[in-house]
């Protein structure tokens, strides 16, 4: 196994979001310390921040490449969209239509 990235304890989401992602690329990953944040104080603080890692090395490269991707595009603003199969108007952050479910197309 091999840590890819640590969290701060309120970047939990983020860490489970990216977990996520990755298995739906074919990476076995998992979230280490993801609950340990109530027990700040007890010990030390450093060992409850959440950690992301893969499971398999050799596929680590990949992960990472992958990873680093996803943030770089995190910081981009997208435009608003509209459903082409019911008109609905969404903004740029959603993937699909919350109306019909349809997904959105790629740009």
């Amino acid at each position: 196994m091999k840590k890819l990235c640590t969290f701060s304890p309120w970047q939990r989401v983020e860490a489970t979001v990216l977990r996520e992602l990755l298995e739906r690329e074919g990476i076995a990953c998992l979230v280490r310390n993801e609950n340990l944040f109530s027990a700040m104080g007890e010990i030390p603080f450093t060992e409850c921040f959440p950690e992301l890692w893969v499971i398999d090395d050799e596929i680590y490269p990949r992960a990472k490449l992958l990873l680093d991707g996803w943030r770089a595009a995190g910081g981009q603003k997208r435009r608003a969209w509209t459903c082409p199969h019911c008109g609905e108007t969404h903004e740029g952050q959603f993937g699909a239509c919350w109306k019909c479910g349809r997904p959105r197309n790629q740009e």
